[in-house]
């Protein structure tokens, strides 16, 4: 079962990045507009690498491993 979404506030990542497109937002916008990473905070890392990579779903990933394919998509 792929991570898609905000499970406190309800909202998927697709959602989350039509947002950050739309609106040019980062992670603090987009908490302050939706509650996003404000409750358990478990999808905060899964929302910063959809920022830094655009995709939507992700494996179970571990706070470091999220942070390892951030930095592998910086150029």
């Amino acid at each position: 079962m792929p991570v898609d979404r905000c499970v406190c506030h309800n909202i998927t990542f697709r959602e989350l990045h039509a947002i950050a497109i739309a609106e040019r937002a980062d992670l603090a916008a987009l908490s302050a507009r939706t509650g996003c990473a404000t409750g358990c905070t478990l999808c905060r890392p899964y929302i910063q690498l959809m920022l830094a990579t655009g995709q939507t779903e992700f494996p179970i990933l571990t706070e470091q491993q999220c942070q390892d394919r951030i930095r592998a998509a910086q150029p």
